[in-house]
This record gives C-alpha cells, sequence and structure tokens, in this order.
C-alpha cells in the first residue's frame, strides 16, 4: 500500500493514529517514499510553472536543492545498491502529460497536483501496490479536490483509494483500510 496525501498528516503517527503500524498490524506492507524521491517527483511541474511566471530567482535557488538532494541520493544509492539490488528509480516522466489525464495542468500546483504526481511515479515503480491511502485533516480543500478525483485515479491505475479524514476526534479512523486488507490478505492466502 501507498500512503499520500497532505505530509503533514502522512508522515505525523499523532496525527495520523499511526496508520503505517495499524497496516503493518493488518498485514500489509507500506510502501515509504523518501523526501527525496518526493521532490524529484514534482520538482518539474514546479520550475516549469515558475518558468512560466518569471521566478527565475525561485528556479536558481531550487535547481541548487534539487542538484545538492540528487547527489547525496547517489552516494547513499551507491552504498545501499549492494543490498537493494534495484535501479535509481527515474522521475522524468512529462508532468504535462501526466496530470493531462486528469485535465489538470502545470498551473494548478500544490498538493493535488502533487498527490498526482507522486501517484504515478508509486504506481510506475512499484506495479503490485493494490491500495492507495489518501490521508487528509479536516476541512482541507486540497484533500477534497483529490478524494473528488479518486474514481479517476482508480480507473487509471486500476488501484483502489481509500481516503481518510482526521478531525481530531477519539474515534479510529484507520479503521476505513480493513475491509480492503482483508480483502487482499484474502487474494493472498
Amino acid at each position: 500500500m501507498a500512503i499520500f496525501g497532505d505530509l503533514y498528516v502522512r508522515d505525523n503517527d499523532l496525527m495520523n493514529q499511526d496508520l503505517m503500524r495499524f497496516i503493518e498490524r493488518h498485514s500489509g506492507e507500506v510502501i515509504v517514499t523518501p523526501y527525496s524521491s518526493y521532490v524529484q517527483m514534482i520538482a518539474g511541474a514546479y520550475l516549469k510553472k515558475w518558468f512560466m511566471e518569471g521566478h527565475y530567482l525561485d528556479i536558481l535557488s531550487s535547481r541548487a536543492l534539487m542538484s545538492t538532494v540528487t547527489r547525496m541520493e547517489k552516494t547513499y544509492h551507491k552504498i545501499f545498491s549492494r543490498i537493494l539490488e534495484n535501479p535509481a528509480p527515474g522521475y522524468d516522466e512529462s508532468a504535462e502529460n501526466i496530470l493531462s489525464e486528469y485535465n489538470v495542468r502545470i498551473e494548478h500546483t500544490g498538493e493535488s497536483m502533487d498527490n498526482l504526481l507522486k501517484i504515478f511515479y508509486i504506481k510506475r515503480h512499484y506495479p503490485d501496490v493494490s491500495l492507495f491511502v489518501q490521508t487528509s485533516p479536516a476541512f482541507c480543500c486540497p484533500s477534497l479536490v483529490t478524494e473528488g478525483m479518486a474514481k479517476q485515479i482508480e480507473k487509471r491505475t486500476g488501484v483502489p483509494v481509500v481516503s481518510i479524514t482526521y478531525d481530531g476526534t477519539s474515534g479510529n479512523k484507520n479503521e476505513a483500510v480493513v475491509p480492503y486488507l482483508a480483502h487482499l490478505n484474502r487474494e493472498r492466502d
């Protein structure tokens, strides 16, 4: 399974009620996306938008950051490649091509665009992904936009999407993934 959505909720165990461990306790496996990969997935779209808007200083500083992140990742990949035996993933697909399938343009930067790019690359690099779990804080407009695209995402990827909205109440929101996990576990057996 792959978790995507609001960065704060996705990566904050307190806010998301320890979602990753919840999935693992129910015999699921979570695909973890390092921030360096996430940055590489979305950077091209932002750089192109900033170029069209004339934000050249933003482009220069972001390119410098991207070069640093990429160089560091290559250094670590060399060390771990003996164990991982996987080539470094590529994030070279045109953002316009990916987004056009959802009638989204790079001018629509933000969480929803980021989610679509991440979903595309997760599916590309992990073709066996069996569930996308979207995490959202209550009343988050970009999350609602992405949630509204869930049927399109499922149609294009062949992977169901479960949306979980964390509203700060004490109820266990993660229970929403249990039916999917039970179904996937039955298929595996």
